[in-house]
């Protein structure tokens, strides 16, 4: 295939041009309904079926977490490199698809071994419910490791220009918020089917089968064309030894400005969510209906904002500068959340922080780490982008357990307890209740805020990648052939 050639094919770069049907857009972004699903219910209800339903202490939850990370730091570089390789069927059905389609069902029946822990006293032993958190969990991790490297490498082959990424983002972006929508309001509809334990056990089953659903209908999306494995087979192309390619890496500026930023906003936003359940038991004291009322209000504030956050990525063609101002945005908005009054001043304040959060949202994942990507390709000459994957899927994890900590640390302080699931249990168990609670106001509201200030000032002063420099190295990757 010839140059010119390629470019009838891809379009240009400024071209308003793509090879892709608007249904192959669509089909691609319902992995992230998939994946905003099935991780949306783990963080809101997760750490509250450990501590308050099973009673398992916040130090062992902690090390549970620290175990996982653990594990993570060996295992997403170690995958992300052995996957960026061509195997026998690649010239066929692609380097990534086959990959998906092994891995999909048992990382979605993962979700619902992590519910699912075995009926035992943890007042006698707690360490079974421990071990099984720990194993359930190392599963899950290591399926939606291989997952999501395959899904993030093919992102960024197979939507090559700006106008496809932003194209890209603008189904990206509402289809991530709906699936926050449903992974936080139908979950606890499940949850009324039963009651106590069994609750969560038939919920995570629920989530699984709809993770299962959303996947297949990923997959027709995630077919690589001949023009992207035709890369895969380029004459020039060498792999980068597996250490010299995560030092590389690691030495990358522009990874390291938007790793370190969008850490921050995971560490904050898990956090949120994680307390919100706590938010509405302890100190609201209301049904769970207000969360579903609360995180709908939320979302479709979310939604509604990623027009305007587009049209400013227009108007002023710098994603960077856009990125920036809606992570300040961001700050601004979480700072009366730990000290509202009334439920009408906790709804206000939601539909701005939904405004602003989907500035995040929307160019994040599906822009910004797409262009680190090209970046790091450009710099080495060597297409692997699943070793950057491979240290970027550390995020969510190391999230979880810088969450851990602040959650144990607080809760020691405040004299919040395990194995209480309602107000009055709460005050029965605590000598200071209004302590405990104003322990979930700060989790819920000022900690976040300071945590997605730091790395909006990391971003502001350290992301390298300007919009020339954007358009320099997508210039190069043809050059590169890739």
């Amino acid at each position: 295939m010839t140059e010119s050639d390629l470019k009838i094919i891809e379009g240009d770069e400024g071209s308003q041009i793509s090879r892709h049907s608007n249904l192959n857009f669509l089909s691609f972004s319902m992995y992230q309904i998939t994946w905003t699903f099935i991780t949306a219910a783990l963080t809101l209800y997760l750490y509250f079926y450990y501590h308050a339903v099973l009673g398992l202490e916040p130090w062992m939850i902690f090390l549970a977490i620290a175990l996982i990370t653990v594990w993570d730091s060996l295992n997403e570089p170690l995958v992300g490199y052995l996957v960026d390789r061509n195997f026998k069927w690649t010239k066929k059905w692609g380097r990534r698809f086959p990959w998906m389609v092994i891995i999909f069902i048992p990382w979605c029946l993962s979700a619902y071994l992590l519910f699912s822990a075995p009926d035992i006293d943890v007042t006698t032993n707690s360490w079974p419910i421990f071990w099984w958190l720990v194993m359930s969990y190392a599963i899950f991790d290591i399926c939606i490791t291989i997952m999501d490297i395959n899904a993030g490498a093919l992102r960024a082959d197979k939507f090559r220009t700006e106008y496809e990424r932003r194209k890209y983002a603008s189904y990206f972006g509402p289809l991530d918020m709906i699936a926050q929508v449903i992974g936080m309001v139908v979950p606890g509809l499940f949850l009324g089917l039963s009651s106590g334990k069994a609750a969560y056990a038939i919920m995570g089953a629920m989530v699984a089968v709809v993770g299962i659903v959303f996947t297949i209908l990923f997959l027709p999306g995630a077919r690589e064309d001949k023009v992207i494995i035709d890369r895969y087979f380029s004459k020039d192309y060498e792999r980068i030894p597996f250490f010299k390619g995560i030092k590389e890496v690691i030495k990358q500026k522009s990874f390291l400005a938007f790793y370190i930023s969008y850490m921050t906003f995971t560490v904050a936003t898990t956090l949120m969510t994680t307390m919100l359940i706590y938010l509405i038991t302890f100190i609201l004291q209301v049904g769970p209906e207000m969360e579903s009322v609360l995180m709908a209000i939320f979302l479709i504030c979310a939604i509604a904002s990623v027009p305007f956050w587009l049209k400013l990525v227009k108007k002023f063609n710098d994603t960077r500068k856009v990125y920036t101002i809606g992570g300040f945005a961001l700050c601004a908005a979480l700072i009366p959340v730990t000290f509202f009054q009334t439920i009408v001043d906790l709804i206000i304040i939601f539909v701005i922080l939904g405004f602003a959060i989907g500035c995040i949202w929307t160019l994040g994942v599906p822009v910004i780490l797409s262009n680190v990507m090209d970046d790091y390709v450009v710099r080495t000459g060597k297409n692997q982008k699943g070793l950057v994957l491979g240290a970027w899927a550390l995020v969510s994890r190391f999230s979880n357990f810088i969450d851990e900590l602040l959650i144990m640390i607080v809760f020691g302080l405040t004299g919040f307890v395990a194995g209480v699931d309602t107000y009055v249990e709460l005050v029965a168990a605590v000598d200071n209740v209004e302590l405990a609670l104003w322990g979930i106001r700060i989790l819920i509201g000022l900690i976040p805020m300071l945590i997605i200030l730091c790395g909006a000032l990391f971003f502001w002063k350290f992301y390298p990648l300007t919009q020339e420099k954007v358009l320099e190295n997508k210039n190069k990757l043809k050059e590169l052939g890739f």
